[in-house]
């Protein structure tokens, strides 16, 4: 048996939802922090950002195929295809509370690279007599053991007092590299580095007793 699908999509606006992706997918609904406050929401030129959510992929592929052979074997396989996340970087801006800042918009920094994923499936089935039967199972998750980066750290100042500006300064245009030089901020080192990855190979082994 075969199955496929395709799937063109895209997450486009300034809000990710009451799960929001702009704070990695915090759970909490209605106690996100994006709309602490108003330059939150702004780039350097004192625009409205609006443009790719977090979670956008614009192109998924996803593939199935089963092969039942008459000995009582099954052997599964499942591919996933799909395009990376947007990657926007941020920075801290009046202290000290410190709002993170997508100054130069959404998807400032391109995307984390195209994922692919092929899980194994691998099933053997015993026959006992009568409708028993007991089923020998083999699921192996990620099976060449994939490390695809899934996001970046975006902060490209370390978090404390933020940039100095008051909201008149911001909403006229800033530059913001200008101001992090002249104010003596440090670039946090972890900037645009990898930061999550696909889970690594699991494999799961199951017995079944049916009757």
């Amino acid at each position: 048996a075969l199955r496929a699908s395709y799937l063109w999509s895209r997450l486009w606006g300034n809000y990710s939802g009451l799960a929001t992706g702009d704070e990695n997918g915090r759970l909490s609904p209605n106690t996100n922090g994006v709309f602490d406050h108003r330059v939150m929401q702004f780039d350097e030129r004192g625009e409205a950002v609006f443009g790719p959510l977090p979670t956008d992929r614009p192109h998924q592929l996803k593939a199935q195929v089963i092969f039942d052979f008459p000995f009582g074997t099954t052997v599964g396989l499942n591919g996933y295809l799909a395009s990376g996340t947007p990657v926007t970087r941020m920075a801290y801006f009046l202290g000290p509370l410190s709002y993170p800042v997508p100054y130069l918009g959404r998807e400032s920094d391109g995307r984390t690279p195209t994922r692919s994923q092929l899980d194994l499936l691998l099933r053997q089935e015993i026959r006992l007599g009568g409708e028993k039967r007991v089923q020998l199972e083999v699921n192996v998750l990620n099976a060449f053991n994939q490390r695809t980066a899934t996001n970046r750290f975006p902060f490209q100042t370390e978090y404390g007092p933020g940039i100095s500006t008051t909201d008149e300064e911001f909403f006229g245009g800033i530059d913001t590299e200008a101001l992090m030089r002249e104010q003596g901020m440090r670039q946090d080192p972890l900037f645009l580095m990898d930061s999550e990855f696909q889970l690594p190979r699991e494999i799961r082994l199951g017995v079944r007793f049916a009757f």
